[in-house]
């Protein structure tokens, strides 16, 4: 099933952006002439998920490990080729659809949290929030579980039901969340705000950013190679500019319910990972308010629903089951 749909995904890729008069051999080329520079980024944030990856490896139970490695294979290939169309479908989203949600965004955030700007929140509590924490959940903690969390399942969660709730949910975290309902509401980010709409309206967060330590992390790094492939319409592994829904929040979201089902005792840390990234995608400058609350509400909602028709699938099976047993 996850690979049909990564397949799927995968064409209908490659139709957008041919259907807009971009070669996707050329995408395609064009990505994978800045991997190195994106590979050295990646490995140096998340060394640790590496490393801790091939720990969970080495003390697994090798009898049941073994049969899963193969499948497992053709998952790591297929959150490649996932990522890789990911990245060429939002890099073209502003392209396509210019931005225009963000005036809606920004007021909306300022009705909800009190008539003031949430970030104008986050940056009040000065030196009690350190940025390295910041910095290091954001772009440390989240990239090798968010891009590989179905290997992660594939090889570690004997419950099939689990896993395939998981893998569906992985993939509305990304192509729902990023590039479906991104495209419908096309918005830069607080970050970006000012460059998109030629005004000042968040030119107060841009000094606290730079006043505040900010600029020193990795954040203005990324800004400048997002902003750079926008600019320039040059596809990069891992470029594109939209900020509504957040998929940072939506793929942790992801992560605190399926800890929540497999380790209840895990439930706490789940929702303090999600406030932690709502936090900072507000504070770092990525993302109004709102882009998170939907995330979780969508994720959410997605759990939910694909829950309930795995529950009827198992029933029916079950009456089915015996009903055949009776005859017999």
């Amino acid at each position: 099933m996850f690979l049909r749909l990564v397949g799927l995904h995968f064409v209908v890729g490659l139709l957008y952006v041919a259907i807009l008069g971009t070669n996707p051999a050329d995408a395609i080329g064009s990505m994978f002439a800045t991997f190195p520079t994106a590979f050295g980024f990646f490995v140096t944030k998340a060394w640790w998920a590496i490393a801790a990856f091939g720990v969970l490896i080495a003390v697994s139970d090798r009898q049941v490990l073994l049969p899963r490695i193969k499948p497992a294979i053709y998952v790591l290939i297929a959150c490649n080729l996932f990522f890789l169309t990911f990245t060429m479908v939002k890099t073209t989203l502003p392209h396509v659809v210019v931005f225009w949600a963000d005036p809606l965004f920004a007021a909306m955030d300022r009705t909800l949290h009190l008539g003031r700007d949430p970030w104008e929140w986050t940056h009040g509590l000065g030196d009690v929030v350190p940025l390295w924490l910041g910095e290091w959940l954001y772009m440390g903690l989240w990239l090798i579980p968010a891009t590989y969390f179905p290997v992660f399942i594939t090889l570690f969660d004997g419950d099939s039901q689990r896993r395939d709730r998981y893998l569906w949910l992985y993939l509305v975290g990304w192509a729902v969340l990023g590039n479906l309902m991104a495209q419908t509401f096309m918005s830069a980010g607080p970050i970006f705000y000012d460059r998109v709409y030629d005004g000042d309206r968040f030119a107060a967060l841009m000094d606290t950013l730079r006043t505040g330590g900010v600029w020193n992390t990795g954040v203005a790094y990324i800004q400048d190679y997002l902003w750079t492939a926008y600019s320039t319409q040059n596809l990069r592994v891992g470029s594109g500019i939209s900020a509504f829904p957040s998929v940072h929040v939506g793929m942790v979201t992801v992560w605190a319910f399926y800890l929540g089902e497999r380790w209840k005792f895990t439930i706490p840390l789940g929702i303090l990972l999600v406030a932690a990234f709502v936090f900072f995608s507000v504070h770092f400058g990525w993302h109004y308010a709102v882009d998170g609350y939907v995330s979780i509400v969508v994720i959410w909602a997605a759990w939910f629903m694909i829950r309930r028709m795995q529950n009827r699938h198992r029933h029916a099976a079950n009456v089915a089951l015996q009903r055949n047993n009776a005859v017999s």
